[in-house]
């Protein structure tokens, strides 16, 4: 519970907003004009700060301003002590306190140590709550406050969170209301200047009456949990018909769109092929000795023997011809990424169960676990592009009884 800046007042019976005062003399309640007598009606109803003023009249236009020297000391107070805060916020509640004339000290510690929920909080840590409060406000009046039936329940719901920073809660509520007037768009500041009720909440300090301010704020503007609630239920049960049709649409669009990319799929895969076997015959045939022009020469050289006699007779300069053939064509295949790994057959190497995807593991005991070594030796090696396997290398264990040769 909020400590009482006020005497308490009698709680009226079937109140739905507000703790009202007492009734005031006529002649005192006269003294204030209405933002409606100095602004357009649908001014204010189009602007969402102008239909928060217009909620803030109607429900405490009762409301007299307390008006002794002694009350508007209060008040002034109260405002020393938030601009305190907000500019030292990073240091400690005693230390802030320090900064506070020793005649108001009393006042402003009650009002920090509401704000803080006992001293549970930092100042920091209230400084970040009420300043995400304010800007929860800022951000989502105009999905709250203004009434449409395209309704955000999203944003509603950042509203509702805001408000629900200081619901129920007086010297919070004090805490953002105070400040809120400098957050606020340029076209809406001549509103609240103009307010005299607002500004009379402002000046009286953190008066019970704000006790109920939150609860009243969500419940004219339907910004509840329930109510939230409720529209989002109505919202499902409106649009499924909508959501429906809208569903119906999209299968259909997305079937034409799937028989479309399939096709272009098609093209591509048969462009991408294209590309490829291109590539590669650019790489043969652009060399100083042309790898293919060279295959075709050796084919011309050995087909006609193989045909006549089943065999081919090689001279050695035949058999070296070949050899450099194949030996360019190495090199070609390596700059197109195509390599053979293990670099070396002769050399050991060890291997764990998780190597399998890379080596074929033909020969030796089973792995145990994942975590046991095995030391091999390549007997064939594999194919790779870049990293991608085309032909596991062969291994075998190496055992005592082996040898590494």
């Amino acid at each position: 519970m909020d400590y009482n800046t006020h005497k308490p007042k009698p709680k009226q019976k079937n109140s739905t907003f507000v703790r009202p005062l007492p009734e005031q003399p006529k002649k005192s309640q006269n003294t204030k004009s209405s933002l409606k007598d100095k602004f357009d009606l649908e001014i204010l109803q189009k602007n969402p700060w102008g239909q928060f003023l217009l909620f803030v009249e109607d429900f405490y236009s009762k409301y007299i301003p307390p008006s002794t020297e002694e009350e508007k000391k209060r008040g002034n107070i109260l405002q020393t002590a938030i601009k305190t805060f907000n500019q030292n916020h990073q240091e400690s509640w005693r230390q802030i306190l320090h900064r506070i004339p020793p005649s108001s000290t009393k006042l402003i510690d009650d009002f920090y140590y509401y704000l803080s929920n006992r001293r549970k909080l930092t100042p920091q840590e209230v400084y970040q709550e009420s300043q995400a409060a304010i800007q929860g406000l800022i951000n989502n009046a105009e999905y709250g406050f203004i009434h449409t039936d395209n309704k955000d329940i999203g944003r509603i719901s950042q509203l509702s969170d805001a408000i629900n920073y200081f619901q129920k809660h007086r010297s919070k509520t004090y805490l953002v209301l105070s400040q809120i007037e400098a957050y606020v768009p340029e076209d809406a500041k001549k509103f609240f200047a103009a307010s005299q009720v607002f500004q009379g909440i402002i000046a009286s300090g953190s008066h019970e009456i704000l006790t109920d301010f939150g609860m009243a704020l969500m419940k004219h503007f339907k910004v509840t949990r329930t109510a939230i609630k409720d529209e989002t239920a109505k919202n499902l049960v409106s649009g499924l018909g909508e959501i429906e049709r809208q569903l119906t649409t999209q299968i259909s669009i997305l079937e034409a769109e799937n028989l479309e990319l399939t096709r272009a799929l098609e093209q591509l895969r048969e462009q991408g092929h294209q590309e490829i076997v291109t590539q590669i015959a650019q790489e043969l045939q652009n060399g100083s000795q042309p790898a293919l022009d060279q295959i075709q020469k050796i084919i011309s050289l050995i087909e006609p023997q193989t045909e006549a006699s089943g065999e081919a007779q090689i001279s050695s300069d035949d058999s070296l011809s070949i050899f450099i053939v194949l030996r360019n064509l190495m090199t070609i295949f390596q700059k197109l990424g195509i390599e053979t790994y293990p670099k070396s057959l002769q050399d050991s190497f060890t291997i764990s169960q998780l190597d399998l995807a890379k080596y074929a593991y033909v020969g030796g005991t089973p792995f145990t676990n994942y975590t046991e070594i095995k030391q091999v030796q390549c007997i064939q090696k594999g194919w790779k592009v870049k990293d991608n396997i085309i032909t596991p290398a062969k291994v075998q264990e190496l055992t005592d009884n082996s040898t590494n040769n």
